[in-house]
């Protein structure tokens, strides 16, 4: 009953962290772009400011038809990026644990899934697409496949750092390979998996992007790609400093969750 009372206060710590954070990077970011622009010789019909942005998203007359075109756009993006993001995560965490239990599988196909993470998503994704489809599905396999192999693979360290006596001893007290797996392994893989959660979430933003550029044509994707064919480049440059800044949320929110986990972990201990 004492958790919550004892875990609150790192918990805001871990939220007020988070905010300085994300208000760090959105300096960072506008710092880096001011600059590129001075050092780069491009006509500024072309290269927009942090000051027409700016315009375009709050002060100019159309700001706020155009914050709520980009906010419709930029919520399909999100939700095409969840499904990649749940599917890739859950499938990696599946192949892990398989792999784990069972390590000739992991001897036999480890080289092949690392060897078919090479070859560029590009070349991959219309072929994804002619076999799920233009739909979710589709839009969620592509996301999966950017995500699975590189979350795998920290999953599947996380699980194998385990110390060697702590696995020891659960054998010495007669504990069987799934009380070791859910009592010792997976607890102790916790940082590494949410690790690959916090990269598979920007991730999966990038697979979203991905099908719907070459897919679907909706969410934030296609309105890039039709906004730099039609030279509407206020658009296009308002849209990545949005999806910019929504990665940078996401991944601290990713980020606060992980602590509140650790936090209930270390209270129940």
């Amino acid at each position: 009953m004492t958790a919550p009372v004892t875990t609150r206060p790192r918990i805001l710590r871990s939220v007020a962290r988070s905010a300085f954070t994300v208000a760090g990077a959105v300096v960072a970011i506008l710092v880096v772009w001011s600059v590129f622009l001075r050092l780069v010789d491009v006509s500024s019909f072309v290269a927009k400011s942090p000051g027409d942005v700016w315009d375009y998203l709050v002060a100019g007359p159309g700001a706020a038809a155009n914050r709520s075109a980009i906010a419709s756009d930029l919520a399909r993006t999100l939700l095409d990026a969840s499904f990649g993001f749940v599917l890739g995560l859950a499938l990696a965490a599946a192949v892990s644990l398989v792999f784990y239990v069972f390590g000739f599988v992991e001897t036999m196909f480890t080289p092949a899934v690392t060897a078919l993470h090479a070859i560029p998503m590009v070349t991959v994704a219309p072929v994804l697409v002619l076999i799920f489809g233009r739909d979710a599905l589709g839009t969620a396999i592509i996301g999966a496949a950017i995500v699975v192999v590189p979350a795998l693979l920290t999953m599947l360290h996380g699980i194998r750092s385990t110390p060697r006596t702590h696995l020891d001893m659960i054998a010495a007290f007669g504990g069987s390979t799934r009380a070791a797996l859910f009592k010792v392994s997976l607890p102790h893989a916790v940082p590494t998996w949410f690790a690959a959660a916090r990269v598979a979430v920007t991730t999966s933003v990038v697979g979203a992007l991905l099908a719907e550029w070459l897919a679907t044509g909706a969410g934030l994707g296609g309105r890039m790609l039709r906004a730099a064919n039609e030279f509407e480049f206020d658009r296009l440059w308002s849209s990545v400093v949005v999806l910019t800044v929504v990665c940078v949320v996401v991944y601290q929110i990713v980020a606060v969750v992980e602590d509140l986990v650790r936090s209930r972990m270390s209270a129940a201990s």
